[in-house]
């Protein structure tokens, strides 16, 4: 007892009672929050990222891809977010599934980097008149849905190519496989990971239902968040050699940029003409632009980098829904800052190639 009223008066005690509340207050400001905090990234020139062998580099303006910067937000952080006008707060669930590892996301997002720069090519190449082979290798498993059996067998970049004796080459042939069975049926799958192949028994589950269906389908658990469908593993054959060094970039978003840029490497003259273009979307196999996250981050970023068009996604929403285009939004977001950037709706890469080709020469030359 003589000791303990000894350390309160003692004079160390005030600092030793104040570190101990520091060390406590900063133990709360660092804690997580299960948010997200999304702020603009950057626009970065496409043609030193992206090289065709034997292309032209001689562009007088800039491509550009868009970034965000995302990343999760502690109590501090949220705080801050709270305050910045910059700066969007998002859910936790709403980036990815509470089940899925933050691991298992960057894979999944790194996966769809690959699949969006492999369209880009496929498109600007037929769009160059060059010719595409493309060989169909299987079903890549690109995102494993929480409570499903697939799971607890497979892993993100594994390949399925064989639902018990039918051979699967792409993944659409994977849902034919599974359609109309029912769940309690057991399926034997084939599929190569790191190189091996592998075989594994698996329950088929009935997935839960969604408004207006009468009956829950069944299946093993494999979502593909591409809206064009599912992914196919490939080995594209082209007659020049593209190399993109993306880094760590991830995700869908880029592929109408980089159709562009390689489209503007293959063919003589310049889509350019001496203008800074950003823009985002995602690109489809057959020249589809569909949209994306984050754009009102984007048309910051670009705005930023003095960019003189901005290239946005026209998608449909629902007649009589809130939602509103990528493209309203980024028009929406240009006007609040008061740009002079050029914001325009593409569904097509068409769209946006007959656009370029449309302009005049910036300041005439």
């Amino acid at each position: 007892m003589t000791r303990r009223r000894h350390f309160f008066k003692s004079r160390f005690a005030p600092f030793i009672a104040a570190a101990l509340i520091a060390v406590a207050l900063l133990a709360v400001a660092l804690s997580p929050t299960g948010y997200y905090i999304i702020r603009p990234g950057s626009a970065i020139e496409l043609q030193p990222m992206v090289t065709v062998q034997g292309g032209h580099k001689d562009e007088k303006g800039v491509l550009m891809l868009t970034t965000v910067r995302m990343g999760k937000a502690n109590v501090l952080g949220y705080l801050y977010a709270k305050a910045d006008p910059y700066s969007e707060l998002v859910k936790e669930s709403a980036i990815h599934s509470p089940h899925e590892t933050d691991e298992q996301y960057n894979l999944r997002e790194l996966q769809e980097m690959t699949n969006s720069q492999e369209n880009a090519m496929i498109v600007a190449f037929r769009k160059a008149g060059l010719p595409v082979k493309i060989k169909e290798k299987g079903a890549n498993v690109v995102f494993l849905v929480p409570d499903m059996p697939a799971k607890n067998y497979l892993k993100i970049g594994d390949v399925i190519t064989k639902v018990d004796k039918t051979k699967i080459t792409n993944a659409q042939q994977l849902l034919n496989s599974l359609k109309g069975k029912k769940a309690g049926e057991t399926v034997t799958l084939t599929y190569d990971r790191d190189g091996k192949t592998r075989k594994a028994e698996i329950t088929l589950k009935a997935f839960p239902k969604v408004p207006g269906e009468k009956e829950a389908r069944a299946g093993i658990g494999i979502a593909y968040p591409n809206p064009e469908g599912p992914v196919t593993k490939r080995e594209i054959e082209l007659p020049k050699r593209v190399t993109i060094s993306s880094e760590n970039i991830g995700g869908p978003s880029a592929g109408m940029m980089f159709t562009l840029e390689i489209l503007n490497q293959l063919t003589p003259g310049d889509l350019t003409k001496g203008y800074r273009v950003a823009g985002t979307g995602t690109i489809g196999a057959k020249g589809t632009v569909g949209p994306i996250g984050g754009i009102e981050h984007k048309v910051r970023a670009s705005d930023k980098m003095k960019a003189d068009i901005f290239f946005a996604p026209d998608n449909s929403v629902p007649a009589g829904s809130k939602q509103r285009s990528n493209y309203e939004d980024a028009k929406a977001e240009a006007e609040k800052l008061g740009t002079k950037m050029k914001i325009v709706p593409v569904r097509t890469v068409d769209d946006a190639i007959k656009y370029l080709e449309g302009l005049p020469p910036k300041n005439g030359k």
